[in-house]
């Protein structure tokens, strides 16, 4: 009887023992589930956010399996003694990326026609980006923001696949000079890993939560360890020659354990890792790659229960389709949300979804899979002979040519569409434009001579009247608040509600931009104090942007002093930390008598006009925040 600790072959079956190499098929079944778990998550966060908060992950586990799969091919070679073939190398690349992303970017813009009105901006420079593989730099240098932007760009999902495209492009050159300088599959795994620690520590080094981490999340280099984590997997799980392996029962439980462990953490990942907590950018992302990367070592052993689950037909399919399915969902669901009004956000991403699938399978069954299969050539002589029998079969008026006349319309339309979209796109959108408007009329108010209640002298002469100012300020009637003693701090809502503020209450001082954080308040409210620029009563219309740090409410209300009113205008947006916001505003202001809560969390679902982003408001919502606040001014 075998013990439990007995030893089990890898290069032949024997009665009773498990044989992973034996049963492994040619493709491995599992890294396609996994990649279709990688996608089934990026789908949830994009279209229900709250939902699966960390579902972003799902770029990583790609970055992870494509860093994996080129290492080892380029290996493969190597071993052979040859050096890598970047001929055919780059050919393979672009019969896998190029035909599916010409498919999405032609069509997807065509049908950018059905937002009427709203034409997505920049489509010009995304272009650009997509066709070069440049879309990571050219939207860090449009000062794109991936998780807090206005309204995201219809092609921003395309930084991924450039991140991807300028990893293969110096990846094989590298790993040449990588091997030829460490001899050994151990040190050059080892060398790699010195890469992908770098790279997150870059990451990490570099996070600044005052500050938009989008360009941390662009870059090749700070999102790059994924990538690196996957070649050296690659490279550690080489095997020399079909030589047996044994593994015994004991370690063969561990591995089934560990596998389950990973998968159920990298689970829990999705879930529990929010796209702006500092944890995902010190350490978060690179850790699940981590785990991404021993579960998909594992996986050359067939016959584990987790092997079993993700070789399912259903998890396959999503995975061979991954790439299609990427592409389409992004610019689908943002023309879905432009189509349908705000209150039907849920009707918007209902109807996305079939659309998705029946353009990922479209992509897959008539344009991915026959260049795969025979390549560009054949594929493009087999779609010639179709056109040109269809064309002809219209000529000559036979029986159902009416049904080849759409697909030839479709073949001239769209590309004609796609091209009257490209130049009609604006360089800005309708919001952005709106916002910049806003910020030059305030900017000129900045200008005007201060209020009589604002002294607007230095900060010696501003030490010296305080006392004064602050029993002017304890004698004025409580009733008798105008604009002229309001100092308003805010971000882009208060921004777009700007106007209505200054007709509301003329002589408010008002300080919004895009972008602006809660945290950065206690830092611009002692410039200001110390400038004697700040009023009576201050308005806080901050909290779209990110959470409230602990501490900061106290050192506002320090700064602001025993006499000065306080107002917290409550956050309305579609953000995960909106709630953690608010739900401390309505602290402070239960347990401070001089700090008032305006609530325009509640107003905001009432307004007919906010913007497609469900945050900024419109004509009338800007109407509504104004008497929001004035109202709330003449009550104190």
């Amino acid at each position: 009887m075998a013990t439990v600790n007995q030893p089990v072959s890898l290069a032949a079956s024997t009665a009773g023992a498990i044989d992973p190499v034996a049963q492994a098929p040619a493709r491995n079944l599992a890294l396609d589930g996994l990649r279709g778990i990688a996608v089934l998550a990026v789908l949830a966060y994009h279209f229900w956010p709250g939902v699966l908060p960390g579902g972003f992950l799902g770029v990583d586990l790609f970055f992870v399996l494509s860093g994996y799969l080129i290492t080892s091919g380029l290996r493969r070679g190597a071993r052979s003694g040859r050096f890598p073939d970047l001929r055919s190398f780059f050919s393979r690349r672009a019969r896998r990326l190029l035909p599916a992303m010409m498919l999405v970017l032609v069509v997807s813009t065509a049908l950018a026609l059905l937002a009427a009105g709203q034409l997505p901006a920049g489509l010009r420079w995304q272009w650009v980006g997509a066709v070069t593989y440049t879309s990571n730099w050219m939207q860090i240098a449009q000062g794109s923001s991936y998780f807090a932007s206005m309204e995201p760009l219809y092609f921003q999902h395309f930084w991924s696949l450039a991140v991807e495209e300028q990893f293969y492009l110096l990846w094989p050159l590298v790993l040449a000079l990588l091997a030829w300088l460490l001899r050994s599959r151990r040190a050059l795994a080892g060398g790699i890993l010195v890469l992908a620690a770098a790279s997150a520590a870059s990451m990490a080094w570099g996070f600044d939560p005052s500050k938009d981490s989008s360009v941390l999340y662009f870059g090749t280099w700070t999102h790059g360890f994924g990538l690196l984590l996957g070649a050296a997997g690659a490279v550690l799980g080489e095997r020399s020659g079909s030589a047996a392996v044994a593994v015994p029962r004991r370690k063969w439980t561990l591995i089934q354990l560990s596998q389950v462990l990973v998968l159920v953490a990298m689970l829990a990942g999705f879930r529990l890792l929010p796209d702006t907590s500092a944890m995902a950018y010190r350490g978060g992302m690179a850790l699940f790659c981590l785990l991404g990367t021993l579960l998909v070592l594992t996986l050359n052993m067939p016959g584990t229960l987790v092997h079993s689950l993700l070789s399912l037909k259903f998890l396959r399919w999503w995975g061979s389709r991954s790439y299609g399915l990427y592409l389409w969902h992004w610019p689908l669901l943002l023309l879905a949300t432009t189509v349908f009004p705000p209150q039907a956000a849920t009707a918007a991403v209902l109807c996305t979804i079939p659309l998705v699938i029946l353009a990922a399978e479209f992509s897959w069954r008539f344009v991915e899979e026959p260049i795969l299969r025979h390549g560009f050539r054949a594929a493009i002589a087999d779609w010639h002979h179709r056109v040109a029998d269809r064309v002809k079969r219209v000529w000559n008026g036979a029986t159902g040519s009416f049904s080849a006349v759409l697909p030839l319309l479709a073949l001239v339309l769209v590309p004609a569409c796609a091209v009257s979209v490209l130049l009609a796109s604006p360089a800005h959108s309708e919001l952005e434009q709106q916002l910049a408007q806003a910020q030059d009329v305030l900017a000129e108010q900045q200008e005007l001579p201060p209020a009589p209640e604002a002294s607007g002298a230095g900060p010696a002469e501003a030490a010296a009247t305080a006392p004064q100012q602050e029993a002017r300020n304890s004698d004025r009637d409580p009733q008798t608040f105008t604009g002229n003693d309001v100092t308003a701090l805010g971000d882009s809502v208060m921004l777009a509600s700007s106007q209505q503020l200054l007709k509301k209450l003329p002589g408010i001082s008002i300080e919004a931009s895009v972008g602006a954080q809660i945290w950065d308040a206690p830092a611009r409210l002692r410039e200001l104090e110390n400038a004697g620029r700040l009023r009576t009563v201050v308005v806080l219309g901050l909290g779209t942007n990110g959470d409230l740090p602990a501490g900061t409410m106290d050192e506002v209300r320090r700064i602001l002093g025993p006499k000065r009113e306080l107002l917290l205008v409550t956050a309305y947006a579609p953000r995960p930390w909106i709630g953690s916001v608010n739900k401390k505003f309505r602290a402070v202001a239960e347990s401070d008598a001089r700090t008032h809560l305006v609530d325009w969390a509640g107003a905001a679902p009432g307004v007919g006009d906010i913007a497609r982003d469900a945050i900024h408001p419109g004509p009338q919502g800007s109407a509504a925040y104004g008497t929001l606040l004035f109202e709330a001014v003449a009550k104190l």
